[in-house]
């Protein structure tokens, strides 16, 4: 009787858990506004169930597309005929989609389209209070649980249509699966390591490396089965991608294999296992996605860190990131837990360590640094990290896990741009960072709400994302200032001089960093500005005085 009451008390626990992330979730995706990626993903899964072949998006994986694209489906939008989709400007044909819709109806098609991701989200909850509970019981799992389920960028973006929550869970259960296998090396084990590496390539096109690391793993573990356990692994995964993409395959011709191996952004290994499709068919769009992968990642554009703009990527990026948008009790326990891991040098260490740090490690090094969400999938381990703690130190465990979920909670629902205590709390965010830790074009609802509460007209905008003001404002409301994309935009000026009167700024648009070298200063004006409000810490209002 004692352990039936204990059984069912944790798992009334873990069900009050998932109720509390899910509430969470939801009010995050209903008070979010549209954000940067949104539109494209949501229109790339509407094509996807549609079965046609008018708008495909490569290097957008089709696991996301697979779970919301029903959505939009289901509402028979009417897509306008415009020129960008048979060109594939995949950007501007959505940003040209989204144009013609008006609120509230945008809003909620976008709403709609996030319920079916918090399903990824809620089932990593699960995964990692299961996988806790086989080596820390079941105090140290729910601990586990509850550290991802109160974490603010899984919190903030595990309620967006993007799959960075759906890659921390394929890459969370590709390791679990790899955990399992090592333990039981059998022909189940191969299936179900077989099956993960599919749902991580599904999840996010980097995540091809598990396609590698797989291998290996059935090779160490037992190699004298290599010979039947590798036909199997590879059969899975490649019927896999075939259905998921719909069989939509095709060869490799020579001639672009070719170029692709003389192409120095694209590594040797991928061109060389890549000849097998000369004569394998292969689905189409996942090979051009690996292809523009690759492309993807030698490109290092300019990025803005510590308050300046660095004009290539920064190997310190994801560190820095994690140390000021990480709760400061998260980070001390996270520090522990590593420490205590490292220390045990045993088996299970290895497969909660190595996963994290070879996920960082190469995110550090690509060029893709955008945002602290794009390493989401090394929280996993450091929650099971901490699980392992509790073993032991359980008492601090439980106060680190509680002061990291109120510090979180502070700032909810603004999980998007979250900046811990340390860092001065999301008000101080741009000294440190922008783009997706900070401004991701999610606050012009808010805007609108804090135009109407105060009475405020005629102020000018300049907003960075994919949503459109007009559909939230008339021509009596603002006054468009558009950033300087361009020459005919900017007017003649690298350096905006402001008119009197009121600024609308969103903040990723402060530094520059996104603009042609010319126009990076040309808000340089408002930089050594106060603003006299923050809207949803990602927008900010400045008054310029005629004395100014």
């Amino acid at each position: 009787m004692g352990l039936v009451r204990l059984l069912t008390k944790e798992r009334l626990t873990l069900a009050a858990l998932l109720l509390v992330h899910l509430a969470l979730l939801v009010r995050e995706a209903a008070v979010t506004g549209v954000t940067t990626d949104e539109p494209n993903h949501i229109l790339a899964g509407h094509f996807f169930w549609q079965g046609g072949k008018v708008y495909h998006v490569p290097d957008l994986a089709p696991l996301l597309k697979i779970v919301t694209g029903w959505t939009p489906r289901a509402f028979s939008l009417d897509i306008p005929d415009h020129p960008r989709w048979q060109s594939k400007d995949e950007w501007g044909a959505a940003a040209a989609w989204s144009v013609d819709l008006r609120d509230p109806f945008y809003q909620r098609i976008t709403l709609l389209s996030r319920l079916p991701v918090l399903l990824f989200p809620l089932a990593t909850v699960l995964l990692i209070w299961r996988w806790a509970r086989q080596f820390s019981g079941p105090a140290g799992a729910l601990l586990a649980a509850a550290i991802f389920a109160f974490e603010p960028t899984a919190l903030g973006h595990g309620a967006l249509v993007k799959n960075d929550v759906a890659a921390a869970l394929a890459y969370l259960g590709f390791w679990f699966a790899a955990w399992r296998y090592w333990r039981q090396p059998t022909w189940t084990a191969v299936i179900w390591l077989a099956a993960a590496t599919l749902a991580g390539v599904l999840a996010k096109l980097s995540l091809i490396i598990l396609t590698g690391i797989a291998p290996v793993l059935l090779l160490a573990r037992h190699w004298r089965r290599f010979p039947l356990y590798f036909p199997l692994f590879t059969a899975i995964l490649y019927a896999g991608l075939c259905t998921a993409y719909q069989w939509d395959v095709h060869l490799v011709h020579p001639l672009d294999m070719a170029v692709l191996a003389a192409d120095p952004k694209i590594p040797w290994l991928f061109t060389g296992i890549g000849r097998i499709f000369q004569w394998l068919p292969v689905p189409r769009y996942f090979w051009e996605g690996c292809v523009g992968l690759f492309w993807s990642a030698a490109d290092r554009p300019p990025i803005y860190l510590l308050g300046s703009v660095r004009h290539t990527a920064d190997p310190w990026y994801f560190l820095i990131a994690m140390a000021v948008k990480t709760p400061v009790a998260f980070q001390a326990l996270f520090l522990a837990a590593g420490v205590y891991c490292v220390a045990r040098r045993d088996a299970l260490a290895a497969f909660l360590i190595i996963p994290p740090t070879l996920y960082i490690g190469l995110a550090s090094l690509s060029g893709h640094q955008l945002g602290i969400r794009l390493i989401l999938p090394a929280l996993p381990f450091a929650a099971l990290m901490a699980a392992r703690l509790a073993v032991h130190w359980r008492r601090f465990v439980i106060a680190a896990v509680a002061l990291g979920a109120i510090e979180s909670l502070t700032y909810f629902p603004h999980g998007i741009a979250f900046f811990n205590i340390a860092a001065g709390g999301p008000a101080n965010g741009l000294r440190y960072l922008a783009d997706s830790n900070l401004d991701w074009g999610q606050d012009l609802p808010a805007l609108r709400d804090w135009a109407r509460k105060n009475n405020v007209k005629g102020f000018r905008l300049a907003y960075f994302g994919a949503d459109t003001p007009w559909r939230y404002f008339t021509g009596e409301d603002i006054l468009s200032t558009p950033p300087p994309w361009n020459d005919a935009l900017a007017k003649g000026q690298t350096v905006l001089k402001p008119e009197p009167g009121l600024y609308a700024i969103s903040a990723t648009l402060l530094p520059g960093h996104f603009f042609q070298p010319k126009y990076e200063n040309y808000y340089q004006f408002f930089r050594s500005q106060t603003p006299v409000a923050r809207i949803g810490y990602s927008i900010y209002i400045y008054e310029v005085r005629p004395t100014q």
